[in-house]
């Protein structure tokens, strides 16, 4: 029987990324708070002799550029199984927004394919295999809310504040992530970190605390280089609504009061800004 296994990926926005000194082997020490969010690709998955991957929705590389099927050869060579999957992605997160839409994506097929074969790899060794594809991933398999450290590998899982209304923009711009490192590294001064205080807002259930506790030290690094990325800050926060870009960006999210606040935030900002991504979403848990 060919059995057919369909995998959510959601995204995740960062409350808090903190961002240490470039270190030696060329990477970043960070100390962020991440969160699950409702806004997801979906993947198939389904037995093959070959791994092959078809997008249906959306854009992403096709190749083995693409973290899915990374993800897969990673999958097959650490089981020391033989044998292939079909993929399937139906793409709905914005790419270069700093939601994790790519490394979703691979934690999905490394979760997916646990699944197909039967193989019972705990989701913790999944997320300490897939480390080397990409800083994000591990996250992204565990989902939920987590404290992430290390390259993004440490992570402390939280308990999730489900159901958080937001609203995702993204302006119509890329952001190279080398690139925000870079002008990070530039900073006479970093900002605070925040993540400290995020945590303890979590786990208190403390919207305004939660708020006070946004941060997110690339906004520092990329705002002068980017002044579509200014731009878009200083329009979401004369909306009165906590708001901050996202992982390297360039999307940033709103936290709205309500659903019905949440809505009317949507529409405004969809009639005032045609040519932005707008999505409303929440806050989920794994």
């Amino acid at each position: 029987m060919n059995q057919i296994i369909t995998e959510i990926a959601h995204a995740k926005i960062n409350f808090t990324l903190s961002v240490g000194n470039k270190r030696s082997d060329g990477y970043h020490d960070i100390d962020s708070i991440m969160h699950s969010i409702s806004l997801a690709d979906t993947i198939t998955l389904k037995k093959s002799n070959v791994l092959t991957l078809s997008i249906i929705h959306g854009s992403a590389p096709k190749g083995k550029e693409n973290l899915m099927f990374q993800a897969a050869e990673l999958f097959f060579e650490k089981t020391g199984l033989s044998g292939g999957v079909h993929m399937t992605l139906d793409k709905r997160i914005p790419s270069e927004a700093g939601m994790g839409g790519g490394s979703s994506d691979a934690a999905a097929v490394l979760r997916g394919l646990n699944r197909l074969y039967d193989t019972n790899v705990s989701r913790e060794t999944l997320a300490a295999w897939s480390a080397p594809l990409g800083a994000d991933i591990p996250f992204c398999v565990m989902e939920g809310a987590a404290r992430c450290q290390g390259i993004g590998e440490k992570i402390t899982s939280l308990t999730p504040w489900e159901g958080l209304p937001l609203v995702i923009v993204r302006p119509n711009v890329s952001v190279s992530t080398g690139k925000a490192y870079h002008q990070l590294d530039q900073l006479a001064v970093k900002p605070a970190n925040t993540t400290d205080a995020c945590e303890k807002a979590l786990a208190e259930r403390n919207r305004d605390h939660l708020a006070s506790s946004l941060s997110n030290d690339f906004e520092a690094g990329l705002f002068p280089l980017e002044p579509i990325l200014q731009d878009t800050s200083s329009y979401l926060r004369k909306q009165n609504r906590p708001a901050l870009m996202t992982g390297s960006g360039s999307a940033f999210f709103l936290l709205a009061k309500d659903r019905a606040d949440q809505k009317q935030l949507a529409k405004q900002i969809r009639e005032t800004k045609p040519d932005w991504f707008v999505a409303e979403a929440r806050t989920v848990g794994k």
